[in-house]
């Protein structure tokens, strides 16, 4: 049974996760089946793929590791190529699993990318439409105000020439008046003048 902190990619989050669970070793992780171990916080499709390829990797390293201590050394050469053929084929386990999580990862970064921009995409057009309500709302404001301007313009014209033709027949009355003063002053000192003729 081995430890699952032996495993690469595993921390004691991860391990007390799956002890959690059940999963107490290497080869109860590797017993489980992918939907099993989704159902696992903290595990992602990326992340099960990486904890299997680690999985290969300890059972062939374990499996070149298996020689007892006792046991005759083979000749350097036929290690050497043992060892090669056990490295090739870790090395494309590997490659084959890490092939896998930038497939998934990139999946899920275009998912985020076009959730992201659906987003952006209505909060502008919210935005967009706000700002159209906002103008409509100025226009009518400002149509508004024109014509309570042309308005306010026409009572003032009317305004101005009732003023002007007041002051103008007030200026008349005024002259008229003074006329009036005029002759009724100039019609006393001729009555005087005549008063004292008579005397005389």
């Amino acid at each position: 049974m081995t430890p699952l902190l032996k495993l690469p990619g595993v921390g004691p989050a991860l391990a007390k996760a799956l002890h959690d669970h059940g999963i107490k070793s290497v080869e109860d992780l590797a017993a489980q089946t992918d939907e099993a171990l989704i159902a696992i916080p903290g595990l992602g499709v990326g992340r099960i793929a990486r904890l299997r390829a680690g999985i290969k990797g300890l059972s062939s390293s374990g499996a070149g590791r298996g020689a007892p201590a006792g046991a005759v050394r083979k000749p350097r050469a036929a290690k050497s190529g043992v060892a090669k053929r056990a490295a090739t084929s870790v090395g494309e386990t590997v490659k084959a699993v890490a092939a896998v999580p930038p497939v998934v990862q990139a999946r899920e970064g275009v998912d985020s990318a076009i959730a992201a921009a659906e987003a952006a995409r209505l909060a502008a057009e919210e935005k967009a439409a706000k700002a159209e309500a906002k103008a409509a709302k100025a226009a009518r404001k400002a149509k508004a105000l024109m014509a309570e301007f042309a308005a306010a313009k026409v009572k003032a014209k009317s305004k101005a020439k009732k003023e002007k033709g007041k002051a103008k027949s007030d200026i008349a009355k005024e002259k008229a008046k003074e006329k009036k003063i005029l002759e009724e002053k100039s019609d006393t000192k001729k009555k005087k003048k005549k008063k004292v003729k008579k005397a005389k």
